[in-house]
């Protein structure tokens, strides 16, 4: 029989005798084995197969350790056999690349975790193989195996080669040959037959890791990768993805993606799940050779500018570092030098991928700054920053330094441009946490208030960044930690927009037997954990009313006031309430039959505002035509304090109607017929300028922060008194309620309108803080005795329309302070008493009510 006939006969029958499920022969109408033996025999008697020279057995360990591998690097010829020792303390799983799939070379994959103490054997073919920690994707390490040598090794000669093992060398290389060529045919058949199928979308949740990566590979088959990728993105929506198998897919669809569609792909993938696309589709593209990096650079080009194009370029830092495997640090950073654009994300990375996956001795217990201090001192600050970002994280997870020790360090540096990304990387590192308590409290260890501020702002953006549940209302939580939140919050509003993230706030229904006063603070405290950004107040308070109606949801505020959450701005949420209640009755007196002081008398400011918006009066003239009608006279109401709160609504109402036109709204104001009338409306139109929240949607024209003291300083004198006195709460936004330095402000106005400015010192109190220990000590810091008792009054006047029918509140305050201000304040007690109600007998039975004798005269003595 000839050679190559010989050679076709027995592979033919070889691939029909190893593939039992596809090529059973078929002998007499039954199915048999052709006769192994006979095949044996032909091996046997071939002269067709060379005989080979083995090189010398050898085992090569690897230890597996919870900080890599160990040795990261190994060279070895391809007669090793290679073994994976767990001595770590969590479970491991080397594996080849790519990342989830292992598919550059499927055999290098025990399909299985390694259990602490156990081990995994295997005997790896000619090649250089990049391996990853399947568990702990960042620990990655090289394996590279030497061809077979030609010449026999004197000291360890070969073994004896025997027939039989030729007979399986044989077979298994033959059998292979076929088995590709079936799998080829096969593989081609099965792609016709699914373009002719329907493919059902899986339900990955309900997958096992395995099942999902088998049918995100058949699905991107059928549908292509951008579907793919777009079902994954719903399917996971919401989620974080730095770990666990979200993680592992999208790395998954970022290497498909690159297949399919090579690197005009990039565009395809998105910021999702931590960037997990980006940093697949480029491993998988760096997996040989660095030669396409102006191809990468390019297709992060195409990104645009912000947040997707850094975080690609960042991408490419990691790419770089693992192609030099972690070890060449130097290179690694001269690689990213290439690049036209972009370096210093590309250098973050690559600082980022050394940290998680060098191996344990590249950097120094004893030198905290390595290799920071190193680079800086060959190439000056060029690296600093991006080496400092990833410090803080490097010393705590390899060297388990404290978070205080590496606060020391940080602060410590000689080198600025480290310093300020160390301390970055310290709210990176507490950001994981997930906690704003925790956050907030670890920034603050940090003594320098600049740097504090760094930390936090650091920590707030990687909730956002890193998608974290809850990331909104966190995030801003920890901004308005700090005495000047507005960088920190504006730098949330850059993140969210780079990034494309969804903001939301989540309100949910009160469910039956759920304690409604629970319900109600845990509503509200959604927006007061974000600040109240996004009109939070204003959807709270449709979600309220919708379930409770006015009158309940007031009834419970009144008795929820006293909660921070609550009490911090619900004035804004009656401001909205009572809007939807004139809506849906149309008519004033209506809705004040519901109203009351809660929660600074709101209700009644929203309900003028929307009968105003009602009647659709176009011109200022028909506006101010209807003004003097609308609160009626004093005589027309039981309690003076309600007919005073309709008039200040106006003032409020006419800003509404006007877009915040504030000197239309205050001759408005000057339509009213007496002065005191004018007065309480001028004071619904400057509180309205100076610090409301429920006009963001067309906010104010007439305040500058270049000139804090407009608009005052442009009014007729007539305006003048009560523009200053609310012009002092614009000053305490702009010194985020630090008082010395808002009293500071109100000095420098003209002296005459000083005492209004220092009252609202007084007023503001009342809504910045319950704490009357911390009432006290702010009125006693003002620089004399009588600003100091001008600021006491203006706390007993806010109390007393916050409060009406609560005394106590205003006796326990004035029970505090210092024995020179106690007359003057239960006297401004007494002189409050009376607007609650128009018979005297009542203001004298409250002064009753006040324990000590001394202190009840003062107050009768007013009345």
């Amino acid at each position: 029989m000839g050679g190559f006939l010989k050679f076709f006969l027995i592979s033919f029958l070889l691939f029909l005798n190893q593939n039992t499920s596809q090529a059973l022969w078929r002998m007499n109408g039954s199915q048999k084995n052709f006769p192994e033996g006979i095949l044996r025999s032909l091996l046997q008697n071939s002269s067709f197969f060379p005989q080979p020279t083995f090189a010398h057995s050898a085992t090569q360990v690897i230890k597996i350790t919870d900080n890599g591998f160990d040795p990261q690097t190994i060279e070895i010829d391809s007669d090793t056999t290679v073994i994976f020792i767990n001595e770590g303390s969590n479970a491991h799983w080397p594996a080849s690349n790519i990342h989830p799939t292992h598919d550059t070379y499927p055999e290098f994959d025990p399909k299985h975790e390694i259990d602490p103490g156990r081990d995994w054997a295997f005997k790896p073919k000619t090649g250089n193989w990049k391996f990853h920690d399947h568990l702990y994707p960042h620990f990655r390490g090289e394996l590279i195996v030497n061809g077979e040598t030609s010449a026999v090794d004197q000291d360890f000669p070969p073994p004896k080669t025997t027939k039989q093992n030729w007979f399986e060398i044989a077979k298994n290389k033959i059998s292979n040959f076929f088995s590709s060529l079936f799998h080829f045919n096969f593989k081609k058949n099965n792609q016709t037959q699914n373009q002719n199928k329907s493919f059902i979308r899986p339900n990955l949740n309900k997958l096992s890791p395995d099942e999902q990566i088998k049918s995100i590979n058949e699905m991107v088959e059928i549908e292509g990768v951008e579907n793919t990728w777009q079902f994954l993105k719903q399917t996971y929506q919401g989620q974080g993805g730095t770990t666990g198998n979200v993680h592992d897919l999208t790395h998954l669809m970022g290497k498909l993606i690159y297949e399919k569609k090579s690197f005009s792909g990039i565009t395809i993938c998105s910021q999702d799940f931590a960037f997990g696309c980006f940093h697949g589709f480029l491993d998988k593209a760096f997996e040989k050779s660095l030669k396409d990096l102006p191809k990468a650079e390019d297709a992060c080009n195409k990104l645009g500018t912000g947040g997707p194009f850094a975080s690609c370029m960042h991408g490419i830092g990691h790419g770089v570092a693992s192609f030099y495997t972690t070890k060449d640090l130097q290179e690694a950073l001269a690689a990213c030098r290439k690049l036209q654009s972009g370096n210093d994300y590309c250098f973050d990375g690559v600082f980022m991928e050394f940290a998680r996956s060098a191996s344990q001795n590249f950097y120094k217990k004893d030198d905290p700054y390595y290799p920071c201090d190193d680079l800086e001192a060959n190439f000056g600050p060029k690296y600093s920053f991006s080496c400092g970002r990833n410090q803080a994280t490097l010393l705590m997870s390899r060297f388990h330094l404290s978070f205080d020790d590496v606060i020391k360090v940080c602060l410590n540096s000689t080198s600025e441009q480290f310093k300020k990304a160390c301390v970055d990387s310290l709210g990176f590192y507490i950001a994981a946490s997930g906690d704003p308590k925790q956050i907030i409290s670890g920034c603050r260890q940090i003594s320098d208030p600049n740097y504090l501020a760094a930390c936090t702002k650091a920590a707030a953006g990687e909730l956002i960044f890193q998608e974290i549940p809850g990331w909104g209302d966190k995030s801003t939580m920890v901004c308005q930690s700090l005495q000047n939140p507005d960088e920190c919050l504006k730098y949330l509003e850059t993140i969210i927009k780079e990034y494309g993230r969804q903001k939301k706030n989540n309100f949910s229904s009160v469910e039956i037997g759920q304690d409604k006063n629970a319900y109600l603070r845990d509503q509200l405290n959604i927006c007061y954990g974000s600040g109240g950004r996004d009109n939070c107040y204003k959807r709270v308070a449709k979600v309220l009313y919708d379930q409770f109606g006015l009158s309940k949801t007031m009834s419970l505020l009144r008795e929820n006031e006293d909660y921070q959450e609550v009490f911090a701005r619900c004035h804004e949420v009656t401001h909205y309430l009572s809007r939807l209640e004139f809506e849906k009755l149309n008519n004033i007196s209506g809705v004040y039959s519901q109203c009351d002081s809660t929660c600074h008398g709101g209700c009644y400011h929203g309900t003028i505002e929307a009968y105003l918006k009602s009647q659709n009066l176009e011109t200022e003239a028909s506006l101010a035509a209807q003004f003097p009608k609308i609160c009626g006279k004093l005589e027309d109401y039981t309690k003076p304090l309600e007919y005073y709160e309709c008039l200040h609504g106006l003032g409020h109402a006419a800003m509404f109607v006007t877009d915040m036109e504030l000197k239309e709204s205050l001759r408005l104001c000057d339509a009213l017929e007496s002065q005191i009338h004018k007065e309480k409306c001028y004071t619904g139109v400057f509180m309205e300028n100076s610090s409301s929240s429920t006009s963001l949607d067309h906010a104010t024209v007439y305040l500058k922060k270049d000139d804090p003291f407009y608009p005052c300083n442009i009014l007729e004198e007539k305006y003048l008194a009560l523009c200053w006195q609310y012009q002092s709460s614009y000053f305490a936004i702009l010194n985020h309620q630090d008082f010395a330095k808002v009293a500071r402000m109100c000095f420098k106005i003209p002296e005459k309108f000083q005492d209004n400015c220092i009252r609202t010192i007084g007023t503001n109190q009342v809504g910045f803080t319950k704490d009357f220990a911390l009432m006290k000590t702010n009125c006693e810091s003002m620089l004399s005795l009588h600003f100091q008792s001008v600021c006491i009054g203006g706390v007993i006047s806010s109390l007393s329309y916050r409060f009406v029918g609560k005394t106590n509140k205003m006796i326990d305050f004035c029970s505090n302070l210092s024995s020179i201000h106690q007359e003057s304040c239960f006297k401004q007690i007494g002189t409050s008493l009376l607007d609650w109600d128009s018979d005297k007998n009542f203001a004298k039975n409250e002064c009753k009510k006040i324990q000590n004798q001394k202190q009840q005269t003062w107050c009768l003595s007013v009345v």
